[in-house]
């Protein structure tokens, strides 16, 4: 339905999960013009040992997508929003007008894959919980995606990632004890504490500032660690994680 999406990891009933979501449709979310959902699960013939899909099976598995997304466009008028692969299967979540025909079309879509079992339902959902409460990335996952994003930027300058180096981050809280209590605990774990600032807008809900500075890896699964951690002590504290900055490392 959208240009814009994305895909981070998770976990969805305790196993690992890679979700895939339409991130541009989240303004018209809940479209009332599409109050049902409606799902296929296709099941793995070579999945791998943590459940995600093989890169031996991928192919397949991106032609047995193209084509249930025709047919259920075609005949129901619904689109894709988002899919989930983990426990060796792929999710694929749908919302259209009516649930007319979605058994046909999927069966119609799978028959030039026999090799391959599946599981299909439909319900309604007029308000979309399935696309908001659990396709839609939460405020920490978004974390994920954006790492992903400034070390692929990273990389396209010619970083490759291998020095560490000074990483700066921001954090902002309602009360300067919670902002004391925040800088306390991430200087026990190294940080340095480069500025504090306070927001003088009556109306800002959270007011005191603190930039942080450590010096880091800054590959994707390091700076994960470093600021999901940040993320979650923020979040422990009634604060905000507002995101990291460093420079292009140039090293081989």
């Amino acid at each position: 339905m959208s240009d814009a999406w994305d895909f981070y990891f998770t976990k969805v009933n305790g196993a690992l999960a890679s979700l895939l979501v339409d991130l541009g449709i989240r303004a018209q979310a809940p479209d009332h013009q599409r109050p049902w959902l409606l799902w296929a699960w296709v099941y793995f013939r070579q999945p791998r040992d943590d459940g995600l899909s093989s890169a031996e099976e991928a192919p397949r598995l991106c032609e047995i997508e193209d084509a249930l997304t025709e047919w259920v466009r075609e005949t129901t008028a619904a689109a894709l929003v988002g899919r989930i692969t983990t426990a060796g299967r792929r999710e694929f979540y749908f919302y259209g007008p009516r649930p007319n025909g979605f058994d046909e079309a999927v069966a119609s879509a799978l028959k030039h894959f026999p090799e391959y079992s599946f599981d299909l339902g439909t319900k309604e959902d007029p308000a979309w919980l399935q696309y908001l409460d659990v396709l839609y990335p939460s405020p920490r996952s978004h974390w994920q995606i954006e790492n992903r994003h400034l070390v692929e930027e990273l990389e396209k300058e010619g970083d490759p990632l291998t020095a560490p180096r000074p990483v700066n981050h921001w954090a902002y809280f309602s009360a300067p004890e919670k902002r004391a209590e925040f800088v306390a605990r991430v200087k026990a774990k190294g940080f340095a504490v480069i500025d504090e600032s306070e927001d003088e807008a009556p109306k800002t809900k959270y007011r005191y500032g603190v930039t942080l500075e450590r010096t880091d890896r800054v590959d994707w699964k390091s700076i994960d660690e470093i600021t999901l951690e940040l993320f979650d002590l923020a979040q422990e504290l009634g604060g905000e994680y507002d995101g990291w900055e460093t420079t292009v490392g140039k090293g081989t």
